[in-house]
């Protein structure tokens, strides 16, 4: 059989379109390639990251601020509020604790007393005034993962039971597809997982190693992050440890080495398959004094209703958070965390692809749902809260697309969708992309597992397709390796850092380039005569009907 390209399978697959999609009207194309305006994404950036909005954290005076302001640009837009179909405001119940840690250790005659921030950060989910570990056995239980699909089990043959449990961020090293998805970081990579499996073997504590190479960021990433208030939904303190940590690679690998211990020789060891997991001479003590206050910061969503008397009743969801770190009252000079890239370039690009939706001359057959959630930072709150509780049925929502981080530097000859190639969004991504003569581009950082790292992953775990669209790193009218450079020095030097503010010489002529890209995949899933379905074998594919709607 003669073999067709890729480009030409594309074609075939786009002229064949009304046998998969009810096609978007020509003069319907015509007004989403002129959509979405620099001038307005500008606008509501500049606001968004405003000192004013003090880095929108929720619970504060800042995050009600850019709530409020969300909520009257899609009034002003047009769009319906969608919760209860009264108001724009879901709000969501959360816990803001402010955490006070001490961590001890002890070997022979030895005794590590570290310090908050610079030395170590802990926390703990549990609702308690204190939580406390006495004296407890150290276990160095390398990457802390219980993957049985990858006959991986660290956990295998040790009682972790009221033990202190010493593990490597991220997951053993791949370039076997079949295994541990390559280089691609699965969700057993993930931070949030190790604390949850750990709790779910009764371990008293988690404490991760860091090292730069393995978490992708630098030790300040943890620091600012982890040392300030934390926010948490309400659950029980069931499979919950006292104390959740990190501790810095100097501190790791002197205690390591007085233990006898070479550290690269351990991360070696335990990335090897037959790692069997090392109790260590070495005593851990802790205590976690938590000031806790009840708060309300709501999920901001609207609504566009579809134009067919059936479909409507299914819907788009689009998602982008709205929140960042707040004010770090204890940082001198400049101490707000205002968040421009992450994510007032989103919430103010999903603004902007919300007005050009409701002005599109023929509404899309779906309803269109726009949501800007709280809380992502504190480990995808909002949208968590939303996948518990959605306003709209999980079994009719047919995809969520979310924008995180939107390209403020320039055009790019290549976008990224995350996730699009685990379900049938993937045609509709290729189909947007090749109107628009962009390379639907693979994810050019697999090894960093972005796609567990904002709101999609919370409607992939309840069933829901979901996409994660960020621009590519083939910037036009610049160097090869120039649009990677760019994203290293955000990470290195503003990623959750007070430095990520607005930049007036910023062109924004990606984030309109990556709306409009948004603003096609949306219309054409909305407009499609079935709903996206995961691929068979894809690791999300349980039935929404599956999940009860709240």
């Amino acid at each position: 059989m003669a073999l067709i390209s890729k480009d030409a399978l594309l074609g075939l697959l786009i002229l064949l379109c009304p046998l998969i999609y009810v096609c978007t009207s020509p003069e319907t194309l015509g007004r989403l390639d002129g959509a979405v305006k620099v001038d307005r994404i500008r606008a509501h950036l500049q606001t968004l990251s405003a000192d004013e909005m003090a880095g929108r954290a929720p619970g504060t005076l800042g995050g009600e601020r850019a709530a409020q302001y969300i909520a009257a640009q899609f009034k002003d837009a047009g769009l319906l509020p969608a919760v209860g179909d009264t108001s724009y405001f879901q709000n969501v119940r959360l816990r803001g604790v402010t955490h006070t840690p001490t961590l001890t250790a002890r070997a022979y005659k030895l005794t590590w007393r570290l310090t908050p921030g610079a030395e170590f950060v802990g926390v703990t989910q549990m609702d308690t005034n204190e939580t406390a570990i006495r004296n407890a056995d150290a276990i160095f239980i390398g990457y802390g993962i219980d993957a049985p699909e990858y006959e991986w089990n660290d956990y295998a043959g040790v009682d972790v039971r009221g033990k202190v449990l010493l593990m490597l961020v991220n997951e053993p090293p791949s370039t076997d597809p079949a295994f541990f998805d390559g280089a691609a970081l699965t969700y057993y990579g993930r931070w949030s997982y190790k604390y949850e499996e750990a709790g779910r073997n009764g371990a008293a504590g988690v404490i991760l190693i860091h090292t730069t190479p393995l978490a992708g960021y630098g030790w300040n990433v943890v620091q600012n992050s982890r040392s300030k208030e934390q926010f948490y939904i309400t659950q029980r303190n069931a499979n919950l440890c006292a104390f959740e940590g990190w501790i810095t690679q100097d501190v790791a690998t002197d205690i390591f080495t007085t233990l006898g211990y070479n550290i690269e020789e351990l991360i070696a060891k335990a990335g090897v398959i037959g790692f069997k997991p090392m109790p260590l001479p070495l005593r851990v003590s802790s205590t976690i004094a938590n000031s806790t206050r009840s708060l309300v910061s709501p999920n901001v969503i609207a609504k566009l209703e579809g134009s067919d008397p059936v479909l409507k009743n299914e819907c788009i969801l689009y998602t982008s958070h709205y929140d960042h770190l707040g004010v770090n009252p204890q940082m001198p000079d400049d101490n707000i965390f205002n968040g421009a890239f992450d994510n007032a370039s989103g919430a103010a690009t999903l603004l902007e692809v919300a007005r050009e939706m409701a002005r599109l001359p023929v509404r899309p057959k779906r309803t269109i749902l726009f949501a800007a959630v709280t809380a992502e930072e504190s480990g995808l709150l909002g949208s968590q809260y939303y996948a518990q509780h959605p306003v709209f049925p999980l079994a009719k929502t047919a995809a969520n697309i979310n924008i995180d981080g939107v390209n403020v530097w320039g055009k790019t000859h290549d976008v990224i969708a995350r996730g699009a190639e685990r379900s049938t969004i993937n045609v509709a991504a290729e189909k947007a992309a090749h109107e628009m003569s962009l390379t639907l581009a693979p994810d050019p950082l697999p090894e960093q597992g972005l796609f567990f790292r904002s709101d999609q992953f919370s409607l992939a775990k309840v069933g829901v397709p979901a996409v994660f669209v960020t621009a590519g790193l083939n910037y036009v009218d610049q160097p090869e390796n120039w649009g990677r450079q760019m994203m290293e020095e955000y990470i290195q030097r503003r990623y959750h850092n007070v430095d990520d503010e607005y930049d007036p010489s910023w062109s924004l002529a990606g984030s309109v380039q990556i709306g409009r890209f948004v603003l096609k995949l949306g219309t054409e899933l909305a407009n499609a005569a079935a709903m996206p379905q995961w691929n068979a074998g894809e690791q999300f594919e349980r039935p929404r009907e599956d999940f009860i709607d709240q």
